[in-house]
């Protein structure tokens, strides 16, 4: 059985009833310190009077830091509805006395959801949500140990792409506050994701990704289906065009000939490197204009570029301290740059780019 605590003292929770007369039913258990309430699964109790109902709707007004306080799973993939899978303490959801562990999501904002999959309706949810609090996807990982001493080569890891992070955790986050105690936390545009052939595996499992970070330290992870790999690689692309689309530009710090300059890569213009003590403009490039590079694995990247009214080829060499997380980024850039070429792409992600971060209320119609 799936449980919350409502209290210190007191636990809920949906199990199937059997007398030996009849099928089996859905019932809701109120488990207290010396009394348990067993109540059918359509009676809800509000101020101590309950009601019948099959459906209804509950209004929530979000918290102005954090979400509604509750966690969902299921849905049209998995051949069920979205069901309330955890609802958190003193939140919203919970503060509202309307919603249970085991409600099925039927609307939201008035849009039927009855036969979404759980990333649609994640989506639907995320519109109330500024664009850097939006949640592309979540779920259950095995990470890989780096240390060939440790006696598990693989161990349980929650992974959640958030706005702009990829964050790591131990345990899946319930509160706000878990989210500020993530095991580690990545900068999606400045990370690359590679999902392995064949060739690439370290043993039998065959279903694993990639996830190299701004320093270069490859995090290696396994899932149970392709279909969850196939997901997990379309949820990084998904946040990394997010997050570029919001930033629009990065500047990273590097050197050139002993002289400190500033690589500002823009979205709309290229590459642009200037000198960062009189910000005058030594030279810029169009994405297009970018032929090919190189680097020596430390700290220097060369690119090639080519001159639009010569067609010559000009070399640029740049000193990094931060190598990984800009050769990340540029590719991140680029990446977005064709999935803004790519109308399929763009329409699957309407719905989540459209993201208002004034919206502060999600009306929801539930069944339980």
């Amino acid at each position: 059985m799936d449980f919350r605590t409502a209290c210190e003292e007191t636990k809920t929770g949906i199990c199937l009833l059997q007398d030996g007369n009849q099928e089996p039913f859905k019932v809701r258990l109120h488990l207290a310190k010396d009394i348990l309430m067993i109540q059918e699964q359509d009676v809800i109790c509000v101020s101590g009077e309950p009601f019948y109902s099959g459906e209804r709707t509950v209004t929530i007004r979000r918290q102005t830091v954090g979400g509604f306080g509750l966690s969902i799973k299921g849905g049209a993939e998995h051949n069920i509805p979205v069901v309330i899978s955890k609802i958190s303490k003193e939140q919203r959801a919970e503060l509202s006395g309307l919603l249970f562990i085991g409600d099925a999501i039927l609307q939201i904002n008035g849009i039927n959801v009855r036969k979404c999959r759980h990333e649609e309706v994640i989506k639907k949810i995320n519109r109330n949500f500024p664009v850097n609090q939006q949640i592309v996807y979540m779920g259950w990982c095995e990470a890989r140990e780096q240390d060939p001493l440790q006696d598990r080569v693989y161990s349980p890891t929650f992974l959640a792409l958030r706005g702009s992070c990829l964050y790591k955790f131990l345990a899946p986050p319930v509160t706000t506050w878990d989210w500020t105690r993530a095991e580690k936390t990545f900068s999606v545009y400045e990370i690359m994701c590679k999902v392995l052939k064949d060739s690439d595996l370290l043993d039998r499992r065959k279903h694993c990704f990639t996830v190299q970070s701004e320093s270069g330290e490859d995090l290696y992870f396994s899932v149970e289906l392709e279909s969850d790999l196939a997901q997990w690689e379309r949820a990084f692309q998904t946040a990394t065009f997010l997050e570029v689309e919001r930033i629009q530009c990065k500047t990273y710090a590097c050197v050139l000939e002993s002289h400190l300059m500033g690589l500002t890569i823009d979205f709309s213009t290229g590459f642009i490197c200037y000198d960062a003590a009189t910000k005058a403009i030594l030279w810029r490039y169009k994405f297009s204009q970018l032929k090919g590079s190189s680097d020596d694995g430390k700290s220097k990247i060369k690119f090639l570029f080519q001159n639009p009214d010569t067609k010559q080829i000009e070399a640029k060499e740049l000193e990094f301290s931060n190598l990984f997380a800009v050769l990340h980024c540029i590719h991140s850039f680029f990446a977005a740059k064709v999935a803004c070429l790519d109308p399929l792409f763009l329409g699957n992600q309407a719905t989540a780019s459209a993201a208002s971060s004034s919206a502060t209320t999600s009306k929801a119609k539930y069944t339980t």
